[in-house]
């Protein structure tokens, strides 16, 4: 028999509803979307926030900063034409994981 993970109930989310409300307010300018759920961290599969980029290193950058992630631990995930930027961090106490995609052309002018 398959284990079935059942989706969390909104009562579960309210941490997360909490810490996103409060990221909003704290720093408007951040760029979305954000998503709630189960994400995967270091450590860890928890309920979080998750952000994932597709638009400029920049806007990682200020997600990385408002979440004060320090530069040495963000993953850096090279593919053929993609490269990847992953930031764990906690906001209000609930896991964030920022992801951010661009072609390797952008990440090498960014040099």
């Amino acid at each position: 028999m398959r284990d079935t993970v059942l989706p969390p109930a909104l009562g579960e989310l309210r941490p997360v509803i909490t810490a996103v409300a409060a990221l909003a307010g704290a720093f408007p300018a951040l760029p979305g979307p954000v998503e709630i759920g189960r994400v995967v961290t270091r450590t860890t599969v928890a309920l979080g926030i998750r952000v994932e980029l597709h638009t400029t290193f920049a806007d990682f950058e200020a997600w990385r900063a408002a979440l004060d992630v320090d530069p040495v631990a963000v993953e850096h995930l090279p593919l053929a034409t993609v490269q990847t930027l992953r930031a764990y961090g906690v906001f209000h106490g609930v896991p964030v994981v920022v992801t951010a995609y661009s072609p390797v052309y952008v990440l090498a002018q960014a040099a």
